[in-house]
Parts: structure tokens; sequence; C-alpha cells
């Protein structure tokens, strides 16, 4: 499992670099010592970190493909938030492709497994990354929405938080 490990962290550093194609590599390397490991977790989250690689780089075929092969993997293991954050993920290379209404169902998706799970934090940024994508399309309307909505999940809003929500409520 230590060799899994190992090479999973020289992917990371790697992303970190800046040098996504060689992560992704090492993301598969990694993937496939987990699975012979039997962690089938870390091998879900292998695949999810490929898609992430393949996104940075504009590569959107090979991104969708990781995302799709690693939804099940998370479906599998009922781990919902990592099945949401895939689902997300998915979400900003669909967005990315120009498919807004596509890019907010799947948004909209992840925000609804997030919100299973109790996941909060995830929910209030899935939110803030629709609101982003909607206030790109200039409707002011749907990204004060889905902003608001963001700011609903926060438990201890900051001053500016606070300002925003009574701004929003008028």
């Amino acid at each position: 499992m230590n060799d899994a490990k190992d090479i999973k962290e020289e992917g990371l550093k790697l992303y970190r670099a800046g040098q996504y194609e060689e992560a992704a590599a090492k993301f598969v390397e990694a993937q496939q010592a987990f699975v012979a490991a039997g962690d089938q977790k870390e091998a879900a989250e292998c695949a999810n970190n490929r898609g992430v690689c393949w996104r940075q780089v504009a590569k959107w075929e090979e991104a969708t493909a990781a995302f799709d092969e690693a939804r099940p993997m998370f479906q599998a293991l009922q781990d919902v938030v990592g099945e949401g954050q895939v689902v997300g993920n998915l979400a900003t290379v669909v967005e990315a492709q120009d498919d807004k209404q596509r890019a907010a169902e799947l948004y909209q998706e992840a925000i609804d497994l997030f919100t299973q799970a109790g996941a909060k934090d995830y929910v209030k940024d899935t939110y803030t990354a629709l609101s982003k994508m909607k206030l790109k399309q200039r409707d002011v309307a749907g990204a004060m929405t889905a902003f608001d909505a963001g700011l609903e999940q926060m438990d201890n809003p900051n001053l500016i938080e606070k300002m925003a929500r009574k701004i929003l409520r008028g």
C-alpha cells in the first residue's frame, strides 16, 4: 500500500508543479496500485484527480472519461461526497465547453448530493461556482439566487457575508 501512496504523492507533487499530464500518468499508476491493494476509495480519488489534471490542460474528452470512471467507483462505495466532487468537477468541464445549461444541471446535481451528505461547505462552494457561471452569462437574478443559497449554508458568516445577506434579502 505504501507504494501506491508514494505514487499518488508523486502525482500530487507534479500537479502542484503544473505538470498536469505527467501527474495524470502518475494517478493512473497509483490507481492501479490501489486497486491491486484493495483500496477502492483511493483508487476512485486517483481517477477523479486524473480528471482534474486533464481539465487543467483543457483535454475535455480525457477529463470527462476520468470523471465518468470515478463516479461509479464512488457510488459503489456509497461515498456521496466523493460522487458530488466528481459531478461538480464534471460541471466545470461542461461549463468550459460552453454548455451552460448542462453545467447548471450538473452543479445542481452536485449540490443535491452534498446536501444529502450534510456537506455544507461543499454545498456553499458549489452554489458559488454556479453563481459565478450565471454572472458570466449576465443572468444577474440567477447569480444572486445561487449566491444567496450558498450564504444560507453558513453557520457563522463574517461581516461581509452578513451584509450580502441583508442586501440580497432587501
